[in-house]
């Protein structure tokens, strides 16, 4: 099975979009957050299958926490102590909404999403640790509104989703993988289920 890592990715798309399958991996996710010693970055690792992540791990060495996901399991979230628990996405659906944005990236569209929802509670932290922390329940959205790549993505998509979340472009689409010569991810949203993705995406529009 083929590998794709940020750190070779300079396989032409000629050879690879004949791939239905591969591992998608992300040595090190959230650099910065990696320099400035806070603990907040991860090692991501997918399988990609026609062009979708049906298998997610996401470790965080700092704390030696593992998040994994998959359709036969769902997902699961392992501590330092090696204690395996199932986790599932919070069902909350009313106010505040449990807001998550990165540390590092600020961004504009979001300020001007952030006035029109108006009751929420923001949650800033660095990596794919956020998508971690919505498939176990502890936070609620996480609006994406600049330059991120597949290998950011992958394992925390499939970790979401396995919990019952949902994932899904600013224009309402399927996210995808492999099917384009550039590895940048369009702006999207993390939710904890349909109901919140949907009303983000009311609010963008």
């Amino acid at each position: 099975i083929p590998i794709l890592s940020e750190e070779n990715c300079d396989i032409p798309y000629k050879i690879r979009s004949q791939w239905t399958q591969y591992w998608l991996v992300d040595p090190l996710d959230g650099t910065k957050e990696f320099i400035n010693r806070n603990g907040e970055f991860t090692v991501n690792i997918a399988m990609i299958d026609n062009n979708t992540p049906i298998f997610g791990v996401i470790h965080i060495p700092a704390t030696n926490e593992t998040y994994w996901g998959s359709k036969v399991n769902g997902s699961l979230y392992s501590n330092e102590n090696n204690d395996v628990e199932q986790i599932q996405v919070s069902d909350n659906h009313q106010k505040p909404l449990r807001l998550l944005t990165s540390r590092s990236h600020p961004s504009d569209m979001l300020d001007s999403l952030l006035d029109k929802i108006v009751d929420y509670e923001i949650i800033k932290i660095g990596s794919s640790i956020k998508f971690c922390l919505i498939a176990s329940g502890q936070a609620d959205c996480y609006p994406r509104f600049g330059p991120t790549s597949e290998w950011d993505t992958a394992a925390g998509e499939a970790i979401v989703r396995f919990a019952g979340g949902d994932v899904v472009t600013t224009d309402g689409l399927p996210t995808t993988y492999n099917l384009k010569e550039s590895y940048l991810n369009p702006n999207f949203i993390v939710a904890n289920g349909k109901i919140i993705s949907e009303r983000i995406l009311t609010l963008i529009r």
